[in-house]
């Protein structure tokens, strides 16, 4: 063939070569395995997004929970909660079209659960409780509301919010 005799296509190739060799040899970005991230745990965050609706705001969280009995759990209320500094627990954001989610029985899975936070919520450290297992979803730092766009959402991947 006389493609393999022309300098660009060698170029080429070495080029891409390179990139693929990069791409698969550079570590994961620090943002997304957070110090919170470990692997043996039961419960474990991947991704916090806040969209403020003018005076409150709205948490999707999206974490990882290993089932371990052998029944399957509602994600709601006793058994799972989001507690702010205060002790006081934040109430869950619920659309009536939506079921509640489900983590099957001895299985791991990625869950999304939806809190309404006010802004006193976001003064303080907020931590999910799952069946006795805690997670730090949000450390001590204060956030303030009135810095998030309204309607534009934010997201962290771990538990250190900075705007």
């Amino acid at each position: 063939m006389r493609i393999f005799q022309r300098f660009e296509v060698w170029l080429l190739l070495l080029v891409g070569g390179i990139a693929i060799w990069w791409a698969f040899s550079t570590g994961p970005n620090p943002g997304e395995t957070g110090p919170e991230t470990r692997p043996d745990s039961p419960l474990q965050l991947r991704r916090c997004t806040v969209e403020r609706d003018f005076g409150n705001a709205r948490l999707d969280l999206e974490v990882r929970y290993k089932n371990t009995s052998p029944r399957p759990l509602s994600m709601q209320a006793p058994d799972v909660r989001l507690i702010n500094a205060a002790g006081k627990e934040v109430p869950p954001f619920i659309l009536p079209i939506e079921r509640p989610p489900t983590a099957e029985a001895q299985t791991t899975g990625d869950i999304r659960l939806r809190f309404w936070l006010e802004k006193a919520d976001l003064a303080g450290a907020l931590t999910l409780e799952v069946r006795g297992e805690k997670l730090e979803v949000k450390d001590s730092t204060p956030l303030d509301l009135e810095k998030l766009e309204n309607a534009k959402p934010k997201v962290w991947t771990s538990a250190a919010w900075k705007p």
